[in-house]
């Protein structure tokens, strides 16, 4: 199902979409898994994008996902909140050896930490999806994000 919905999300033009789960492109999360998201991450990307990726080289996947990220990044708050949270997911699948392609963080660090200090008064005053968990909204996440990178791989996004 995923792989199908990443290959109809190439052909329509919406990885955004995709990764945000709008619309068709919604992947309902596990009813067990303790989570607040719009989408289940874990298998769009690795059931969907990762597969594509392998499948079909042609089609540049890795370049679609990172201008994806990148377009999400001049987007709405929350936009920012799903191009952070998929960027983390990718970086952790990346540093295990589990992502089949690496994303190009020269391109994607530089505007993900502009884009977050920019905004930092819209995402304290965004309480959806993971920012319900702090009282300082979306910025927690922000902060914790943050701070796992910069403790696991010496890559600080703030």
């Amino acid at each position: 199902m995923e792989k199908a919905l990443m290959l109809e999300a190439i052909n329509n033009g919406e990885v955004i979409e995709f990764l945000e789960g709008k619309g068709n492109y919604k992947v309902a999360m596990n009813q067990w898994a303790n989570v607040s998201a719009p989408t289940d991450w874990v298998r769009i990307i690795t059931k969907g994008i990762y597969v594509v990726f392998n499948e079909n080289p042609s089609l540049k996947v890795d370049k679609l996902f990172e201008d994806a990220l990148l377009k999400m990044l001049d987007g709405e708050v929350f936009d920012i909140y799903v191009a952070l949270a998929v960027f983390h997911f990718h970086l952790i699948r990346e540093q295990r050896g589990a992502s089949p392609f690496a994303m190009d963080r020269e391109k994607i660090l530089p505007k993900l930490s502009k884009t977050l200090i920019d905004n930092e008064e819209k995402l304290r005053d965004y309480f959806e999806w993971e920012g319900k968990a702090y009282k300082e909204g979306m910025w927690g996440e922000v902060i914790r994000v943050n701070t796992l990178c910069r403790n696991k791989w010496n890559l600080p996004i703030l």
